[in-house]
């Protein structure tokens, strides 16, 4: 089964004082130009807790992506819409 377009893609991001810096996805590197908005995320769905660190960001291209991560530090992903 093919999963979702809105499923998350687990990326690399260079973070500096926790907030990203660069990204990578898609075979391509860009600098982050500026974060546009953070946002943290508790949830205890489907009884498993959710515990993330959301960001909106403007890439060096002009794209704006979101990125989170699961905490306490673990992997970074891309969240498959646009704000």
């Amino acid at each position: 089964m093919k999963a979702s377009p809105f499923e998350p893609e687990r990326i690399e991001v260079a973070a500096v004082n926790d907030l990203p810096v660069r990204v990578a996805f898609k075979k391509k590197r860009q600098k982050v130009r500026q974060i546009v908005n953070i946002w943290r995320v508790d949830d205890a769905w489907w009884q498993k807790p959710v515990v993330r660190m959301y960001y909106a960001l403007e890439l060096e291209s002009g794209s704006r992506i979101t990125v989170f991560q699961d905490l306490p530090g673990g992997a970074w992903y891309r969240q498959n819409w646009t704000v």
